[in-house]
């Protein structure tokens, strides 16, 4: 008996060039191959749909998540499905697109790959953490790419220790510490000299922003580790940002916990791709110069 294809839901960033019409092909696509497709409610709005659903049913009721739009698409969407997120393909219809497996221009690729079962899945590991001020409530937060504590307005350096199941492990003087998991180890720990990470490692990056002290450089983890970052007495307010986005302003002694969450990313590729072809397109890596 053959295996029952997949239901696709689909979710479109309308704020991207082109969404419209990639959309209306995406459909027309699945709909020659005889494939169930779940239309977003905003997405269906963009073309007119007479049937959708709201985003908050598409974890229960797809098997699998077609985004348009770019990394930051993807990051929304984590957030608000965490534990109920579903794999996802993405088409690229934004700037970098580190997380994407696809172009505009490699759609219908994309949908043969999901037609067929042909394609690859990389479980990307997620970060679960809660801001716990001094004064105030907690706030829980997820974060694909990573966690960062940095100034906030004023330039003066700031102070944050990392601990590492419940030990010290160093106190970073600078312009901030930021804790990325393998995916956003290409994105701001990467800008800050923090290391590549091969996707699918069960790892945490602790990178320091602009240290003022040499020797403290970055440091690569079991992500099994629970990891703690401690505000310490600051002249001026810090923020917490995960995934670029500010969870918290931090303007008294705070503590930072975090771990690897229960639940991972699943993300999908077209077969043939890996990392490497990823860093060759979007880094620009072509090897050596010398022969």
């Amino acid at each position: 008996m053959a295996e029952a294809s997949p239901r696709v839901g689909i979710v479109a960033n309308p704020s991207k060039t082109g969404a419209k019409e990639l959309l209306r092909d995406l459909l027309r696509l699945f709909e020659e191959r005889s494939m169930d497709v779940i239309l977003e409610r905003e997405s269906g709005k963009l073309i007119g749909a007479e049937k959708s659903v709201p985003f908050e049913h598409l974890g229960e009721e797809a098997d699998l998540l077609v985004v348009l739009g770019g990394d930051g698409t993807i990051l929304w969407v984590l957030r608000q499905l965490r534990e109920k997120i579903k794999p996802i393909a993405a088409i690229n219809t934004g700037t970098l697109g580190f997380l994407t497996c696809a172009t505009q221009e490699e759609s219908e690729k994309l949908v043969d790959a999901i037609a067929s079962g042909t394609y690859e899945q990389t479980d990307r590991i997620v970060i679960e953490g809660v801001f716990l001020p001094e004064s105030g409530d907690p706030i829980n937060f997820v974060g694909l790419n990573e966690a960062t504590v940095c100034r906030g307005v004023d330039s003066r350096v700031v102070h944050v220790e990392a601990w590492i199941n419940g030990k010290v492990a160093n106190l970073y003087s600078g312009d901030g510490l930021i804790l990325a998991t393998p995916t956003g180890s290409t994105a701001y720990s990467l800008s800050a000299g923090g290391p590549l990470v091969q996707p699918g490692s069960d790892v945490f990056a602790i990178t320091p922003i602009c240290p003022h002290t040499l020797a403290n450089r970055p440091l690569v983890i079991d992500a099994s580790n629970e990891v703690e970052f401690r505000a310490l007495d600051q002249r001026d307010d810090l923020s917490l940002l995960v995934d670029g986005q500010l969870v918290a302003t931090i303007s008294d002694r705070a503590s930072i916990k975090m771990k690897r969450a229960d639940f991972c990313l699943p993300l999908i590729s077209i077969s043939g791709q890996d990392f490497y072809d990823v860093l060759h397109q979007k880094l620009g890596w072509t090897g050596s110069a010398i022969r």
